[in-house]
């Protein structure tokens, strides 16, 4: 596991941490069960607090992303546990059975499973789709991505504005990421309202990174400077010093016109494209999605099923 800090950055270094690790996942550089440093050994090799490695690595297993377990360290969550290898292959019958005898232990009436099943399935259907993310920077990316798909409304927000614009929740169908799960949990989201997107793992891109001869600069565009910022850690981490890199936001096109004629790569999100191409004379050698063709069916899956 490659990690790049920057000391001089304003955002802090448990931040640094878990985005990195987080994106190195997402990217399939760090695989299921694969082990990962010791808390002590990476503040040791980092040269940081051990305090910091410790809240960035809870942080991740909290949001499902590691494993940290007494005696046998800390690894990347497994894709497949057992149980849910089991449920995968049960019936629906199966299903109502566990669920059926979890309602009892725990002491609910047939009266009250009654009353709750039907306010799920007699809900209206959603009318939008109501994407979140932290990074409100991302808001125009995900938009760009998501609507040419749908024909519902495409609306963006924040954790901490959902949890103040509660109503939105009963008519939404919410899309998010796995990082932000964990700040969902306590509004009561119905499961059949929230899809938990995988964000799309980086192959490619990281394929073309891999490749570039010692030497080289690649250009990174983007309508999002948290999303630059991040696609820097993760060639750095990959790459180290070895090549050069250039960000340039999409907004920023004299710089971006200056630079493109001496990138041996260049790299750009979905809304960037076509000034890419433009500017270049030819289109970029990746452009990097967000959301996968399996993710965007996985929604239309979700919303013809459950509306």
């Amino acid at each position: 596991m490659k990690i790049a800090i920057s000391r001089e950055s304003p955002v802090p270094i448990r931040d640094q941490l878990i985005e990195q690790i987080g994106l190195q996942i997402a990217a399939g550089l760090l695989r299921g069960e694969e082990k990962l440093p010791s808390i002590r050994a990476l503040a040791q090799r980092l040269g940081i607090h051990y305090n910091t490695v410790s809240s960035a690595y809870t942080h991740l297993a909290e949001v499902g992303l590691l494993d940290i377990r007494q005696g046998s360290g800390v690894r990347v969550a497994s894709k497949v546990r057992r149980r849910a290898m089991e449920l995968e292959e049960a019936g629906l019958d199966d299903l109502l059975k566990d669920f059926l005898a979890i309602a009892a232990e725990h002491g609910y009436t047939r009266t009250e499973l009654k009353t709750r099943f039907a306010k799920v399935l007699d809900a209206k259907p959603a009318v939008r789709l109501l994407v979140v993310d932290r990074n409100p920077d991302f808001h125009k990316l995900l938009l760009a991505e998501l609507k040419p798909h749908f024909k519902l409304p495409v609306e963006t927000t924040t954790a901490e504005q959902l949890s103040l614009e509660r109503g939105l929740i009963d008519d939404s169908l919410i899309v998010t990421s796995l990082y932000h799960v964990f700040s969902l949990q306590a509004m009561g989201i119905e499961p059949t309202r929230l899809v938990v997107c995988h964000v799309e793992p980086a192959r490619a891109e990281m394929e073309l990174v891999s490749g570039m001869p010692s030497g080289s600069l690649i250009l990174l565009v983007s309508v999002s400077p948290t999303l630059l910022r991040m696609a820097t850690n993760v060639v750095a981490a990959v790459r180290g010093e070895e090549i050069a890199v250039r960000t340039v936001p999409l907004d920023d096109q004299k710089e971006l016109t200056y630079v493109l004629p001496y990138a041996d790569a260049v790299i750009c999100d979905g809304p960037s494209r076509a000034t890419v191409t433009k500017l270049r004379g030819k289109p970029p050698d990746r452009v990097f999605q967000l959301y996968s063709q399996s993710t965007i069916d996985l929604v239309k899956d979700r919303l013809s099923k459950w509306g």
